[in-house]
Formats: C-alpha cells, sequence, structure tokens
C-alpha cells in the first residue's frame, strides 16, 4: 500500500516490529521498533510514548534519502519514561 502512496506523490513512513520482514518488504521508509506484535506505536492510553514514537517516525519521513531505509528506534517496551523524553525534547526546542 506504501509503494502505492508513493507512486501519487505522497512520501510515506511506517512503524514495523520485525526489522527482517522491513528489510524483505523494503517499504519506503520504516521506523523500527522492538515493541510486541500489534503494538507499533506502544501501549494502550499511553500518549507519551505514542507521541514519541509518531514524531520519530516523522523525523525518519524526513530525513530518509534511500529507497528502503530502516530506522531503529532505541526504545525499549515498558523501560523508557516517555514523559520525560518529551519533556526533554520540549525544552531543546525552545
Amino acid at each position: 500500500m506504501t509503494r502505492a502512496i508513493e507512486e501519487a506523490g505522497i512520501p510515506t513512513v511506517q512503524v514495523m516490529m520485525y526489522r527482517e520482514m522491513a528489510e524483505k518488504a523494503r517499504p519506503p521508509r520504516v521506523a523500527h521498533v522492538r515493541f510486541p506484535f500489534g503494538r507499533p506505536l506502544g501501549e494502550p492510553g499511553n500518549a507519551d510514548q505514542q507521541r514519541v514514537i509518531i514524531e520519530d517516525a516523522l523525523r525518519v519521513l524526513e530525513t530518509a534519502t534511500e529507497p528502503g531505509t530502516v530506522v531503529s528506534l532505541p526504545y525499549l517496551w515498558r523501560r523508557e519514561d516517555y514523559a520525560l523524553i518529551r519533556r526533554h525534547r520540549a525544552t531543546r526546542e525552545r
């Protein structure tokens, strides 16, 4: 689906949990997360976590220059303080 969207001139990025699948399928851009299957953006109800993943995926969309780029995000399931990450980002953006 992403290839068809890209052919229409709209850039895409996918958030995927399995790097091996991303490397085989070669979608245009991938933000790879090491999260459980079915939870590419994180835990239900964890808005800070979901926001961080979406922001990082959009950064991949902005910076990936080669087709098939896979960027592994550094987060581990339930081991990060996403509210703290967002606060740090907010202070850097000022």
